[in-house]
């Protein structure tokens, strides 16, 4: 390698690295210090400021208590913070601190592409962020610790102590979505910015998330060879082995033995998509669901309600 292309090398690398550290500056307005739990520092996004009012996103299992919550400032002052509500499944607790002293993050619009450069962001000792860069290297599903899933981004940084309900950010410094290591056993993971958007909206409607029923158990199935070209030639589907009585799929006209093909238009490959595409915004909507009956393909139309056992964690 020439002496001049090493000098460009060098010159690119500084260029990156100063990029993300203007991303880091932009977004670190954003983060605050948890105290949430004994000897277990922590990070919260601040998700929105309406007046007075903050609303904070960070990691369920960092919060141990439900009283005498606070958050600590960059400048090191201490805000009680308030319990509103978690989302177990995602690991996702939401705060509410009372304090106009808070800018809110940016978010990304779009989903996160494999191979992104990105970098975790955490303030667990709260005068100064802390930073972590690499690469995005997975995007799906997947399946945790006590049968828990979900649609996750998957990094190869570092999630230093601490860093658990900070964000992941982009080099404009826009969040993509919130780190938690309370997940899985591979170390950290990200909820995606609009699962977040989702919680958060819920918890502090509800107090819980809500998510859409239609009332079928289902597992995976290959789909027939000469049965493909009639559904775009996926491969697998749904078989439908349980209906709830007096469910959406019941009054639908679903019956066991049906394969579900695609809800709304997104392919059923897994019963985990099913689960993730039932998200609490479908509640009350029509939904057209195709698939295949007797290897004929067909098409019905479902409006999902709220899950019946909705409100447990």
């Amino acid at each position: 390698m020439s002496a001049e292309h090493s000098n460009q090398n060098q010159g690119q690398n500084l260029q990156i690295g100063e990029i993300f550290a203007d991303a880091v500056e932009r977004v670190a307005p954003g983060t605050v210090a948890v105290h949430g739990r004994r000897r277990l520092p922590a990070t919260g996004t601040v998700w929105s400021v309406d007046g007075g009012n903050a609303v904070i996103v960070t990691a369920s299992h960092v919060i141990e208590r439900e009283e005498q919550l606070a958050i600590r400032l960059h400048d090191e002052t201490r805000v009680p913070a308030t319990l509103v509500g978690r989302d177990l499944s995602r690991d996702i607790a939401v705060l509410r601190a009372e304090t106009s002293a808070l800018a809110p993050i940016t978010r990304r619009e779009g989903e996160a592409r494999v191979g992104s450069m990105v970098m975790a962001v955490g303030r667990p000792w709260a005068v100064s962020p802390q930073a972590s860069f690499g690469t995005v290297n997975a995007v799906g599903m997947y399946r945790f610790r006590r049968s828990r899933s979900a649609f996750v981004i998957h990094a190869d940084v570092t999630m230093l102590p601490g860093f658990s309900g900070g964000p992941l950010i982009d080099a404009a410094g826009s969040v993509m979505g919130i780190n938690t290591s309370g997940l899985g056993r591979w170390g950290g993971v990200t909820i995606p910015v609009d699962q977040i958007q989702r919680v958060a909206d819920d918890i502090v409607a509800y107090g819980y998330v809500r998510s859409a029923w239609i009332g079928v158990t289902v597992q995976p199935v290959e789909l027939p060879a000469q049965s493909r070209d009639q559904v775009d030639g996926q491969e697998t589907g749904l078989l439908v082995s349980g209906i709830a009585a007096d469910s959406p799929a019941a009054q639908a006209g679903l019956l066991v033995g049906d394969i579900l093909v695609t809800l709304a238009g997104q392919p059923l490959t897994d019963p985990l998509d099913l689960k993730h595409l039932l998200g609490g915004d479908l509640i009350g909507t029509s939904l057209d669901i195709a698939g295949l009956r007797g290897g004929a393909a067909q098409t019905v139309t479902v409006e999902p309600v709220e899950h019946p056992d909705q409100k447990t964690s």
